[in-house]
């Protein structure tokens, strides 16, 4: 059974030039259809672990090429590793706190990660998901939802 109250992950992106370790659990977890996701990862959607950013501490940030996707909120400031060329991590400002989104699969532990919760901008999915997961269509519903999610609601 996985515990969700486990404080201490490590993880790397497939190179290991950037580096993480946290303080605390992730804050959430969620899966995006989001077409921004999908060139970002290269996947038909991304499964991203969110933390606040005084709860992660990060290593090798300098090799990463940040790209951002869009002008408008939630205008994510997406990483990639200049050495693997890997998505490594995201982040954006909520009002005065700032958010770290980790690729989940970058977690070395990965049977103590939180559930995954939701499923965002789902009407952009690739092919359905055969699970009993909320899954939210379109932007303003994806967007609060991963709001209350991030939240604790």
């Amino acid at each position: 059974m996985a515990r969700h109250d486990h404080t201490h992950f490590h993880g790397s992106c497939t190179c290991g030039t950037f580096s993480f370790e946290t303080r605390k659990a992730p804050v959430t977890r969620f899966v995006c259809h989001c077409t921004f996701c999908q060139d970002f990862t290269g996947q038909a959607f991304s499964d991203v672990s969110v933390l606040r950013s005084r709860q992660i501490v990060m290593k090798g940030t300098e090799a990463l090429v940040f790209t951002k996707y869009r002008s408008l909120p939630p205008n994510l400031n997406r990483g990639r590793c200049r050495r693997c060329g890997k998505p490594a991590m995201e982040t954006m400002r909520a009002g005065p706190q700032r958010l770290v989104f980790i690729p989940s699969a970058l977690f070395t532990e990965q049977d103590l990660l939180p559930p995954i919760r939701l499923h965002a901008f789902y009407n952009r999915r690739v092919a359905d998901v055969a699970d009993d997961l909320p899954k939210y269509e379109r932007y303003w519903p994806s967007q609060f939802a991963i709001t209350r999610s991030i939240m604790g609601f």
